[in-house]
């Protein structure tokens, strides 16, 4: 039964979470972190790939990934999740070079093998690429490119990238449930009305057209799925008023925007004048944490009223996307509880729940479960 696209055992077993590291999240690219904390000469952060420690650093303006464990006695380079130091193990001092091999040994006469073949010992390295200010890992070597892994998506956030100004809140936790089972919650509708009742529920019968018409899902053969809602023309035409006052910025659009980028990132955007970017990640079959960073955009011939109408409406959305979250966590934490006790596959509605639908049969394909 764990093979079949709707199993609640693809939730709830160690083993298939075991399966997905070594298979999943080893052959494919996945979203590692945001180029633009890597603009210095050093800057580094530490990035866990579902078990695996990474580096990702700035070498003289060369991004390079590594396993982050030294070749000599194996102690871990980098403590700290984010900083600037040299690619240098604190525990004896050997030094990497941005090819990750040992360039610098204190008493190197002690290690002729080494010196005479440092090659030999460079540390492990992964695959990196970028999509704008997006960057992505894969840990053991393919043929397929990252745009192609991509498809439309690449063109997406390489547009968001454009647009990305200042990252006004982060905000991590853990939801004690599969990853899995967080992604789906995101990719439907359905849930709104009833667990965000106060929140989402009110804002998107205010701000996005009721026509189904006006909703269109994207479901790319890559798996990289997409919904877009179009604003409320009544809303569009109030918020019109302040357009003057607010400005120009760079990713204008007149709908709401969910993007996933299989397996474990989501864009979202109203209007293109803020961006949500969360990443899930795996860290037990039953534990996700979430990563969440809002940016605000860039605004040309913005006035001194439209900079505070602007510094208000952020402000609120940050406090609104928390509330949301909370709720959201609530939902998979109690759905998590019961595919642990559940005996049949669940149910996803048909149009409703089709990006989950979507995104279980992109699961099924690249984690090549038979």
């Amino acid at each position: 039964m764990s093979n079949h696209l709707n199993s609640p055992q693809l939730y709830c077993d160690p083993q298939i979470f075991d399966q997905e590291r070594q298979g999943l999240f080893a052959e494919q690219w996945i979203f590692a972190g945001m180029a633009h904390q890597l603009r210095q000469h050093n800057d580094f952060i530490r990035v866990d790939l579902l078990g695996r420690d990474v580096i990702i650093q700035n070498l003289r303006d060369k991004l390079v990934a590594f396993v982050n464990v030294c070749s000599h006695r194996h102690s871990i380079i980098h403590d700290a999740p984010s900083g600037n130091r040299s690619l240098t193990c604190p525990y004896h001092s050997w030094h990497y070079n941005a090819e990750g091999i040992p360039t610098g040994i204190p008493c190197k006469k002690a290690f002729p093998l080494v010196t005479a073949n440092p090659e030999a010992y460079k540390l492990q390295s992964l695959e990196l690429a970028r999509a704008g200010d997006f960057i992505f890992l894969r840990v053991n070597p393919g043929e397929q490119t990252l745009p192609s892994f991509l498809g439309d998506a690449m063109g997406f956030l390489e547009q968001v990238s454009a647009a990305l100004g200042t990252c006004i809140d982060v905000h991590e936790s853990s939801i004690q449930a599969n990853w899995k089972l967080v992604i789906e919650n995101s990719l439907e509708g359905y849930h709104v009305p009833f667990v965000h009742r106060t929140s989402l529920a009110k804002s998107s019968e205010i701000q996005f057209s009721q026509d189904e018409k006006d909703s269109q899902d994207f479901m790319p053969e890559t798996g990289h799925s997409a919904v877009h809602n179009h604003a409320n023309e009544k809303w569009l035409q109030r918020w019109s008023r302040y357009q003057k006052d607010i400005g120009q910025w760079p990713f204008m659009f007149e709908h709401y925007v969910h993007q996933l980028v299989f397996p474990n990132l989501t864009v979202t955007s109203f209007l293109g004048y803020s961006f949500h970017v969360q990443h899930f990640r795996p860290l037990a079959h039953d534990l996700t944490s979430v990563h969440s960073s809002i940016y605000s955009t860039r605004f040309d011939g913005q006035s001194a009223r439209g900079k505070v109408l602007m510094q208000s409406i952020q402000t609120e959305n940050i406090g609104f996307t928390h509330q949301v979250f909370d709720e959201d966590k609530t939902a998979c934490e109690r759905t998590q509880r019961g595919s642990a006790q559940a005996s049949r596959p669940s149910i996803p509605g048909e149009i409703i729940e089709q990006r989950v639908s979507d995104f279980r049969k992109t699961y099924h394909r690249l984690q090549k479960l038979k």
